[in-house]
């Protein structure tokens, strides 16, 4: 050892000397770096310096260049299967020393053929300085720690290549699957192992399912034994399956591979399923139409195959029907989406199908039409809202022409004096008759007066003034004045009759035990959204005392000539017309009244179903009911 350091000495002390020429270290390397304790290789430019074999020396990069021993080729890490053949390389350029082969640390021999070690040989010739160490064949024992080392010679110091594993790998048995068949029900979960054995490294154990045709990716655990040798292992791998009907009649596979296969190992289990039924529902007749009789077939399949039948319609069991075919007489559009189930078991269990049932039928209104009213230049929507399956084409007409209008349910109009009046839709399903409604467009306006502007009433019995009252929309005010005073109807003399009518109102004003201050002209004042209708209503006294046509209170009335009231109302003449009261826009002629010269007298009372209204608030009235012989 202290030879050794002397040595070390005299060569730094050379090195000095000649000015770093053949310098050793790299810049910035500091000289004891490359003394390590011994038995430590330095590695330098990829050549260990160190003890070597057969005592110390030390590579002088500086002086003698070519007397150097390095490596032109060091071993590299290397994988095997077991029963291959492996070459670990090892060239040396300037080998001066001995070379050999350690496994482990341990020396394998100096000569090309290994004795001791049949399996084992170093190839390659000398002049090339080419030492490889070939295994033939390589078994388990081979895997370890190699490395090429050529010892010290002359003063040239020895060197080590780097250590090299070798990895060897060994196929696993084939998997054994347990159990080797499998009887199993739908739905419940069964557990199966798969088992690999002798395998180095670890094989890795796969599921494949071969009803789908992928890999089973969940529910599977592993667990991993060492064998006896400490060196190969046993790996199970537990599989927890919940079986469908798609099993039935399939298989299982497992898998096992690791590296030293080429392929994976299988084994395979046969699937025998038990599975409650899958059914299939469907109507005979694509078409069902109102009126025919409906016809349902079920079927289904399952493991057993002893099946039971129910029916249902609209989960209500339908007694004594156990067939597979159900048959419902003349069925109606009520009929339409409404549900028709099948239910089937066997001892596995029960499954239902559903079916809504498709009906088709004519069509027939949801809600029948109604007029609408708006102001002029407003627009407003008509509504045909038919019902039918399936759905109605709808057409827009105005009354007595062919002129189509629009189509869909809803047509919007701009209200006007061109377009009020009567419209028409017309609905069509292709085969089933068309349906016809009828809507009124009307405008709205201020209120129009119609009453007579002379009435008459007897002295000392009770009298009435009707004002009566064409108003779209209805009025919200009614006000009577006498002499330029509103009438005080807290006074227990007057009282007002209310009669609203579908296009208006009628108010009647009752006087009782009328005096001769009573008798004059009165104002009538209407008042609506839009505005105000006055008229001044004269109540005159009757003259004379006979009987012919007095009123039903005592009062005369006497015959006057009857003229046409002016535009714009008209009563309609049929129910179909009236809508919102009968009344039509458009400068038409009025049919009720139609005459001033009709009785206005005292004697006539409102009819049983009018109202007395007391003390008015403003903008409403108060109603009470009263009859007709007060």
């Amino acid at each position: 050892m202290f030879a050794w350091w002397i040595s070390w000495l005299w060569a730094w002390m050379l090195w000095a000397c000649m000015g770093g020429v053949g310098a050793l270290w790299t810049e910035g390397m500091d000289p004891e770096d490359l003394l390590g304790p011994e038995g430590i290789d330095i590695d330098v430019e990829g050549v260990h310096v160190g003890p070597g074999m057969g005592g110390s020396a030390i590579q002088i990069m500086g002086g003698e260049p070519e007397r150097a021993q390095r490596f032109a080729t060091q071993p590299t890490p290397q994988t095997a299967v077991i029963g291959s053949t492996v070459v670990l390389p090892c060239r040396v350029i300037n080998k001066m020393g001995h070379l050999q082969w350690t496994k482990n640390g341990f020396g394998l021999g100096t000569e090309r053929e290994l004795f001791g070690f049949s399996r084992y040989a170093m190839i390659g010739s000398d002049d090339e300085g080419d030492f490889s160490l070939r295994i033939q064949p390589v078994n388990l024992l081979d895997d370890g720690l190699y490395q090429c080392q050529v010892s010290a010679s002359d003063g040239v110091p020895g060197i080590r290549s780097r250590a090299a594993r070798l990895t060897v790998h060994v196929p696993p048995d084939p998997p054994v699957l347990t159990p080797a068949a499998l009887n199993a029900t739908a739905g419940v979960p069964v557990t199966l192992v798969c088992e690999s054995s002798g395998g180095r490294p670890a094989p890795e154990i796969q599921w494949m399912d071969n009803s789908k045709r992928e890999t089973i990716r969940t529910g599977s655990s592993v667990e991993t034994q060492p064998l006896e040798d400490g060196m190969r292992v046993r790996v199970r791998s537990h599989l927890t399956f919940t079986p469908r009907r798609a099993h039935h009649n399939s298989s299982l596979t497992c898998l096992t591979s690791n590296q030293a296969l080429s392929s994976p190992l299988t084994s395979t289990v046969h699937l025998s399923v038990y599975f409650p039924p899958e059914v299939r529902l469907r109507a005979r007749s694509p078409l069902l139409v109102e009126g025919d009789d409906a016809t349902f077939v079920c079927s289904a399949k399952a493991n057993p195959d002893v099946l039971t039948y129910r029916w249902y319609h609209n989960s209500e069991i339908l007694p004594n029907e156990t067939s597979r075919t159900l048959t419902l007489r003349r069925i109606t559009r009520s009929f339409h989406q409404d549900s028709v189930s099948c239910e089937v078991s066997n001892t596995v269990g029960s499954a239902k199908k559903t079916l809504n049932v498709q009906v088709q039928y004519g069509p027939a209104f949801r809600t029948l039409p109604r007029d609408v009213m708006a102001e002029t230049g407003k627009e407003v929507t008509l509504r045909c809202d038919v019902n039918s399956h399936p759905p109605p084409t709808i057409t827009w007409l105005r009354e007595a022409s062919t002129q189509v209008l629009g189509t869909g349910r809803d047509l919007v109009v701009t209200v006007g004096s061109t377009t009020a009046g009567l419209y028409v839709c017309v609905a069509r399903v292709r085969g089933f008759p068309d349906l016809r409604g009828t809507v009124r467009v009307l405008v709205k306006g201020p209120p129009t007066i119609v009453s007579a502007g002379e009435q008459e009433g007897r002295m000392g019995d009770t009298v009435s003034l009707e004002c009566s009252t064409v108003s779209i929309p209805s009025p919200i005010r009614v006000t009577w004045t006498y002499n330029g005073r509103e009438i005080d109807l807290s006074d227990p003399r007057y009282e007002v009759m209310v009669d609203r009518q579908e296009e208006g109102l009628r108010n009647v004003l009752v006087i009782h035990d009328a005096d001769t201050h009573d008798f004059g002209a009165y104002n009538c004042s209407v008042v609506n959204e839009y505005g105000v209708a006055r008229k001044q209503i004269r109540l005159n006294e009757e003259k004379g005392a006979g009987g012919a046509g007095r009123g039903r209170r005592g009062g005369s009335c006497r015959p006057r000539p009857c003229r046409r009231l002016p535009p714009p109302v008209q009563q309609a003449t049929s129910a179909s017309q009236r809508g919102h009261g009968g009344l039509a826009i458009g400068g038409l002629e009025v049919s009720a009244p139609a005459c001033e010269g009709e009785c206005r007298g005292g004697a006539h009372l409102p009819t049983p179903d009018s109202h007395r209204v007391r003390d008015p608030p403003p903008g409403g009235f108060v109603l009470t009911t009263t009859s007709n012989n007060t």
